[in-house]
C-alpha cells in the first residue's frame, strides 16, 4: 500500500489535472460562443416538386425540390432538395384522407444549392397534424465557399413553404 505522502501527491496531481481540464473546456466554450466566423443565413423555399406518397408508413422515402429565396428580401437565391424517410408514422391513413390527427417522424438530408456552393443539412423532425413546426437542423458540410461549413439552425415547415434560419460556422 502506498504511503500517505504518495497518496496525497497522487490526489493533488489528479485534482490539478481535473482543474486544468475544466479550465480548458470553459475556454473552449467561451471561444465558441464568441466565434466571429458564424454567419446567419435565412432562406424561404417554395415546393415545386414533391414525391411524398399519399399514404406514408415507416420506411417510405420521398424527395422534395424547392426554389430558394433570400429572407426577408425575397430575391432568388438558388434551389434546394431533400430526401426524407419516415421512421415513425401513426394514423397516416387518416392524414391521407384529409384528417389532422396524425404523427409523423422523418429523417431528412437536405442540400441548399446557392451561387457560391452548397450547404448540406441533416435533421429528424416529428410533426403532429398539419400545423407548422420548427425544429433544429445540423449543418454538416458543403462545397465551394461552404466547403468546411458546420453549425446548426432551424427549419420551419408550413404547408408547401420551408423556412431555413441557419448559423453557418466557416
Amino acid at each position: 500500500m502506498p504511503s500517505a505522502t504518495v497518496r496525497r501527491a497522487m490526489t493533488a496531481g489528479a485534482l490539478t489535472a481535473a482543474f486544468a481540464l475544466s479550465l480548458s473546456v470553459a475556454a473552449s466554450a467561451t471561444a465558441t460562443a464568441q466565434d466571429e466566423d458564424i454567419v446567419r443565413m435565412q432562406f424561404t423555399g417554395y415546393t415545386t416538386n414533391d414525391t411524398a406518397p399519399r399514404f406514408i408508413s415507416a420506411g417510405k422515402s420521398w424527395t422534395t425540390y424547392l426554389d430558394l429565396y433570400t429572407h426577408p428580401k425575397k430575391k432568388f437565391a438558388g434551389d434546394a432538395s431533400s430526401r426524407c424517410t419516415a421512421i415513425e408514422a401513426e394514423n397516416s391513413l387518416w392524414a391521407a384522407i384529409g384528417g389532422d390527427s396524425f404523427r409523423l417522424t422523418t429523417q431528412c438530408s437536405r442540400v441548399l444549392r446557392l451561387k457560391d456552393g452548397t450547404i448540406s443539412l441533416h435533421d429528424t423532425i416529428t410533426r403532429e397534424g398539419k400545423k407548422a413546426i420548427t425544429a433544429k437542423t445540423a449543418i454538416v458540410g458543403g462545397t465551394g465557399l461552404y466547403n468546411d461549413a458546420e453549425g446548426e439552425g432551424y427549419i420551419t415547415l408550413k404547408g408547401d413553404e420551408v423556412h431555413f434560419d441557419l448559423h453557418v460556422d466557416d
